[in-house]
């Protein structure tokens, strides 16, 4: 199994260091947010990420179509690419708190659709069409992976048919595992490929102490987060028990995007336990507990076919957690 760690960028110094001590540790990936108002610039951090390590994978995770015209987005990844001896990938949604706090609304599948193609016509072509507009990026002619961020039926179906990899964040309910890969394989099939050309990436949430309840407890904002994220749009097809939904629905209507995932606020952590979900959203979309406890959920999950983690933490210390999942959990380092 592949291990890669999501960095929300902080202060420059800090997340070149942060970068460099996950490689030491032995991920496998640096997974960078991009949400301008929360966070520091992606593509200024991506650049950090690549000077800072020599053989670790990295890029967006995710970047959105609203922000940046995509002749921009292809031109930073280019550079970030040509920067990094071609270790970069660029993941992409439809959008969350990066749009979300500047009051736009997230992108549909059509659009996403159109800017994905778009740049990766530039990045790969030169030019691209994009709005009945031509593109043109003259400088690079490479493949750079693009990754899709989903969780619902059809961005799922989408990843599959026109990205490289997908990220997922569906969870880990068997049940929801077997659906969420027969939805990508449906979409690979339209462009002649099947699920297992794709590189998958996992999204969990992730948090080791010896007290196993005081893990369970700090991670309640990533748990949070993941339901904003997982259930946004529709609870239709995701599984969730019948005498959950309404609790999940409040959490829903209840998350301030402008504390996405902010865990020195605490309104959104809140929402787990005034609506009886933190076991529910644990069970679902997370690896918490004692270094025991998440030895053994990390052996299940390698048992239900997950190759790929994207690992979230919210906690600000991420060099006590990286250290402690590499040597308490991985047995290496």
């Amino acid at each position: 199994m592949r291990h890669g760690i999501s960095f929300r960028p902080p202060d420059a110094h800090s997340f070149a260091r942060w970068c460099k001590r996950a490689e030491e540790l032995g991920f496998d990936a640096v997974f960078i947010a991009d949400s301008q108002s929360l966070y520091r610039e992606l593509y200024v951090s991506s650049a950090i990420c690549a000077m800072e390590t020599s053989e670790i994978i990295f890029g967006p995770c995710v970047t959105n179509p609203l922000t940046r015209h995509p002749a921009v987005a292809a031109s930073a990844i280019g550079t970030i690419n040509e920067l990094s001896g071609g270790r970069a990938f660029w993941g992409i949604a439809t959008g969350d708190s990066a749009v979300l706090n500047l009051g736009l609304k997230p992108a549909k599948l059509a659009e996403m659709r159109e800017y994905v193609l778009a740049v990766r016509g530039m990045l790969e072509e030169g030019s691209a069409e994009y709005r009945g507009r031509a593109n043109r990026l003259s400088w690079h002619k490479s493949h750079v992976p693009i990754h899709i961020a989903a969780e619902g039926p059809r961005t799922l179906r989408l990843a599959g048919e026109v990205a490289d990899g997908v990220i997922i964040g569906t969870g880990f309910i068997p049940e929801v595992i077997a659906d969420t890969l027969a939805f990508i394989d449906e979409g690979a099939k339209k462009s002649g490929r099947r699920v297992e050309d794709l590189d998958l990436w996992w999204l969990v949430d992730a948090h080791i102490d010896s007290d196993g309840e005081r893990a369970r407890e700090d991670i309640r904002t990533s748990l949070a987060a993941s339901a904003h994220h997982s259930f946004a749009f529709t609870l239709e097809g995701k599984r969730i028990p019948t005498e959950l939904e309404s609790g999940i629905r409040a959490l829903r209507d209840g998350y301030r995007a402008s504390e996405h995932n902010v865990i020195e606020k605490g309104h959104n952590a809140a929402l787990v336990d005034e609506y009886g979900l933190r076991d529910y959203l644990a069970e679902r979309f997370a690896i918490v507990g004692s270094p025991e406890e998440c030895r053994k959920r990390l052996e299940d999950m390698e048992k239900m076919g997950v190759t790929g983690l994207r690992i979230n933490n919210a906690l600000p210390d991420r060099t006590a957690f990286m250290s402690a999942w590499a040597k308490e959990v991985r047995g290496v380092g």
